[in-house]
């Protein structure tokens, strides 16, 4: 139970995070005020703070509650449905905020992972880290054999410390689910279920050098696109290592490195490479910020992408792959784009794999379809794709609905190219569809905030680039992929299988359905929910009209009734004006109850 005494500590704190720190209505919404204890009921916010301060101070109080907290305040940074956008900036900013593990931690867990003495593993291991996180930190090394690497080393005991928030957390979704108006809305359980899979895969670091050797692979076919090689003897759950890449952030990039090479190709790269993740292969990077993106000049030292590998390959025999990273790292260098061994364009590279997502195969069908939609300002056809993605709440009014997903759609098309947000644009839309009472699935909320930094990573490149034009552009290559995918020998083979299932069983369907037919046993059943409603409205309308009736027929026997017995007629005119005065209370009794639940359903 929520209220329970083991869990009241959290439950305060957590209240406290909103009552404090400028979101008291946001947790009056949610229902969460309801729950908390009378000092944080009444706590109030502080008046002297602007919104963006109150927003760092909510930030900062994130890290001091732990790692959990932290893995939230990230998870919450992609739902604009729940927080306020300054919120939702300030959140961005928590990978980077977390205190260093003590260096005696990170030598005893790399000799425990790899089974080695630390001095005898690498060549070179800097003390101090190049980056910390909520869940670990990086350090820089050189291997035995020169190579240049970075390792990432977990913190100790963090998953002894996640599991009791976790499951905190779940119970308070439960509740918020089964007790609040916000939580029929929004699907809580959800949220904390992406919380739980995120920890889930960055506690497993083989998850994430899978997740880096996949997508490596998958994007081969740019070779101006650099995701590191893990290294495979390197790695374990605790510890990964990966080359290392030296570069400039995107947000450093010097004004004279503008002008000698052009950025706006290997933008147009970027943005290409990140649809064919998300409309291809469904599996792309959840959160190219910035800050995990670098720029690598030409002249500079670094790891080696798939197609220069395979262009200064000399081997007439490769060696075989052994391990699975290894196989996926063969079969990269053989699918990768062909590229001038001396070209001096420059390039990008992906860093941190630990936040990615998946689209399964109707989502993805979904997500291209609403993408095209968007671009092509089909604002209609975009409203028509959520909805079927969706799930419609009580209340729902899709008329509504459309026509303001079409004003917002219209409203970006009439940008200049440069001016439009697609990131934007579908944060717009999932926060008119939770209010519209439309839930849609939480991948969304990651794929808004994958185009939202992809938006301001092209734009840090190239501020005239948008990545709309590559959508639009794409949409040929969508299209093939489907063909092929539809007309692939297996799927031909599928439908042949399904199509023989049907034909097996429409005998005995076709017996069974005449029988019924001669037997007077066939039935239509139909599901319209708006039946009900207008039957219930039909219903009022002819009570009131037999009580209109009947008033009417009282009225006219006491007018007739008064040349011969004044004391009937009079009578008779005061019981109907009695019954008028009540029939009028009642229908605007009626009518105010109606429209208040119609106000609380919207609510």
């Amino acid at each position: 139970m929520i209220l329970s005494p083991r869990y009241l500590p959290r439950l305060a704190a957590t209240i406290g995070l909103f009552t404090r720190y400028g979101l008291r209505d946001v947790a009056s919404q949610q229902g969460l005020l309801d729950l908390a204890p009378d000092d944080e009921s009444e706590t109030s916010d502080d008046e002297r703070d602007d919104l963006r301060s109150r927003a760092a101070g909510f930030r900062t109080r994130l890290v001091e509650l732990g790692p959990a907290y932290v893995k939230l305040g990230q998870v919450l940074s992609t739902r604009p449905d729940l927080l306020p956008p300054a919120y939702i900036q300030e959140l961005e900013q928590l990978q980077d905020d977390v205190g260093p593990i003590p260096y005696e931690d990170v030598e005893a867990t790399i000799e425990a992972e790899l089974g080695g003495r630390l001095a005898k593993l690498f060549d070179e291991f800097e003390r101090e880290p190049l980056a910390t996180a909520s869940l670990g930190q990086v350090h820089a090394a050189t291997l035995r054999d020169g190579r240049a690497v970075a390792v990432k080393i977990q913190r100790p005991n963090i998953r002894e410390q996640l599991a009791d928030d976790i499951e905190f957390f779940r119970e308070l979704a439960r509740f918020m689910t089964e007790h609040t108006k916000a939580g029929k809305r929004v699907d809580m359980i959800g949220v904390i279920q992406q919380l739980e899979r995120a920890l889930a895969d960055e506690l497993d670091y083989r998850l994430e050098a899978r997740n880096a050797a996949l997508l490596r692979r998958s994007l081969a076919e740019f070779p101006h696109i650099l995701i590191p090689r893990v290294i495979g003897a390197y790695s374990t759950t605790k510890v990964l290592t990966v080359e290392r890449v030296r570069g400039t952030k995107i947000t450093d990039i010097a004004p004279v490195a503008r002008l000698e090479h052009d950025f706006t190709e290997v933008a147009d790269e970027f943005a290409r490479a990140y649809l064919k993740q998300i409309t291809i292969d469904g599996h792309f990077h959840a959160d190219p910020h910035p800050g995990n993106i670098f720029v690598i000049l030409p002249g500079v030292e670094n790891p080696r992408t798939p197609s220069e590998l395979a262009a200064s390959e000399r081997r007439a025999t490769r060696r075989p792959a052994v391990t699975e990273l290894t196989k996926i790292e063969a079969e990269a260098q053989r699918d990768a784009a062909p590229i001038v061994p001396q070209d001096g364009r420059v390039k990008l590279a992906l860093i941190d794999f630990g936040m990615t997502a998946r689209l399964p195969g109707n989502l993805k069908d979904g997500v291209v379809r609403l993408l095209l939609a968007i671009a092509d300002d089909r604002g209609d056809d975009a409203a028509g794709v959520l909805v079927e993605l969706g799930e419609t709440l009580e209340g729902f009014d899709r008329v509504a609905y459309e026509r303001e997903i079409a004003t917002i759609v219209a409203r970006n098309h009439d940008l200049t190219v440069g001016d439009i947000r697609a990131g934007l644009v579908l944060y717009e839309v999932i926060n008119l569809s939770f209010d519209h009472g439309l839930r849609l699935p939480a991948q969304l909320a990651l794929l808004a905030k994958a185009l939202f930094n992809l938006d301001a990573v092209s734009r840090a490149l190239d501020p005239s680039y948008s990545p709309i034009d590559a959508i639009r552009s794409y949409s040929t290559r969508v299209a093939d992929e489907r063909a092929k995918r539809e007309l692939s020998p297996q799927r031909l083979m599928q439908m042949a299988s399904e199509a023989g299932n049907f034909l097996a069983v429409l005998p005995h369907r076709l017996d069974v359905i005449t029988k019924r037919i001669a037997q007077n046993e066939l039935g239509l059943k139909i599901d319209a929910p708006q039946v009900t409603t207008l039957l219930a409205g039909l219903q009022k309308v002819a009570n009131r009209i037999f009580s209109g009736l009947v008033l009417t027929g009282l009225l006219i026997a006491s007018a007739m009734l008064l040349p011969h017995s004044e004391r009937l007629g009079t009578a008779g005119f005061v019981i109907a004006a009695a019954i008028g005065m009540y029939m009028v209370a009642s229908i605007l009794l009626s009518d105010r109850r109606e429209r208040r639940t119609r106000i609380d359903k919207s609510g």
